[in-house]
């Protein structure tokens, strides 16, 4: 059974590790067809994906995270949507500015539970501060962004300012793409500076020691940064500038549009949240799940432990349910004794592989094979 024990937690089990959106949610609303009628598993996170999945209206989210801070935060992302409008939430949250945040708090902190309250009592400069730059990922890469600006200034402006892919390919390869900035890229993104500074298992703990984090992520940006518009990608954005643009691309959940539809959305949809190892929790599960959106959990197992986990899923799942697994740089072959139990779809997973503008990742996509 996947225990705790099983991902490597002793860094980072009761610290915030991701407060903001690191995924583009429409891999998954795509991969998943989810209809009013299904309960959903999905891995909490920095709750954005859990938020963003209400845009389809399902029936039921089980949001699971064996860490119980990140479940903590996903209650407070939940309570703000429901009592403030946009510009309240992005005030409250960080990205734009704002003085009274701890009033706000204030205003909203009853409706916690009890634990959620404590957790946040104890961490107010969090709140004080806006919570959506203060994850462990987040500050790890603002703190990056502010040396690639310090180095390259106008070259940044000039790059999330582009308004056509055409003007940016050409701007990519004739100008940004200096063997220099690749040298100083491959520092910055090996084994050995996320183990040291990060802390996160997911970024080195499984990887092939063959495996090179630096050239496929170099590969990945390049990739990226060659198809989608930097101006539209909240991902890439955060990455370059350390923070997200309000004004353009925005994650899915917090585009000016589809706030209202979630903020609706949490008044129909039941929202369990869970903190648990997600075996142990789908093996004692008395009622069947319809999708799974698991996000890279892979990346903090072992092969066994991975297997297991997709059994665990297998027996937990209805008839013809969904699975949508991203994977970081750990990439999983699936075994045969997994196929047989999945249907799963090479060119639905390779066009997510391509489309997703959180491109450091690649996707597996199944539905439950009959017995």
């Amino acid at each position: 059974m996947n225990k705790p024990s099983d991902i490597s937690l002793s860094h980072y089990a009761n610290r915030i590790s991701y407060s903001g959106p690191n995924e583009d949610s429409r891999s998954e609303l795509k991969a998943l067809n989810i209809n009013e009628n299904d309960s959903i598993l999905c891995v909490t996170g920095g709750g954005d994906r859990v938020l963003s999945l209400l845009l389809s209206n399902p029936k039921k989210i089980t949001a699971i995270d064996l860490n119980p801070s990140q479940n903590y935060l996903l209650e407070l992302k939940k309570i703000a949507i429901q009592k403030l409008n946009y510009e309240e939430f992005l005030r409250f949250s960080g990205i734009l500015s704002c003085k009274k945040r701890l009033n706000t708090y204030d205003n909203m902190k009853s409706s916690l539970s009890k634990k959620a309250e404590l957790f946040w009592s104890n961490n107010i400069n969090i709140i004080e501060k806006g919570f959506i730059y203060e994850g462990a990922f987040e500050k790890h890469f603002k703190l990056i962004s502010m040396i690639i600006k310090v180095i390259r200034p106008r070259k940044i402006k000039t790059l999330t300012h582009l308004k056509s892919i055409e003007e940016q390919r050409k701007f990519v390869k004739n100008k940004w793409n200096t063997p220099a900035w690749k040298k100083f890229l491959h520092f910055l993104t090996n084994k050995y500076f996320f183990r040291t500074f990060l802390k996160d298992p997911g970024f080195y703990e499984h990887i092939p020691q063959e495996v090179s984090i630096s050239e496929y992520l170099l590969g990945r940006m390049d990739h990226s940064l060659m198809n989608h518009l930097v101006l539209d990608n909240f991902f890439m954005t955060f990455l370059l500038t350390g923070k997200y643009n309000p004004e353009y691309g925005m994650p899915l959940y917090l585009e000016k549009n589809n706030y209202p539809v979630i903020k609706g959305a949490l008044d129909k949809t039941v929202i369990e949240i869970v903190t648990s190892p997600i075996e142990q929790y789908l093996y004692n599960c008395k009622n069947k799940i319809d999708k799974f959106s698991i996000s890279d959990v892979s990346a903090y197992l072992d092969e066994e432990s991975f297997v297991s986990l997709l059994n665990a899923i297998y027996s937990a799942a209805s008839e013809n349910s969904i699975l949508c697994m991203r994977h970081f740089i750990t990439k999983r072959i699936i075994p045969d004794s997994i196929k047989n139990k999945f249907s799963f779809n090479p060119a639905l997973e390779e066009e997510l592989n391509n489309s997703d503008i959180s491109f450091v990742y690649s996707f597996n996509v199944g539905v439950k094979r009959g017995h």
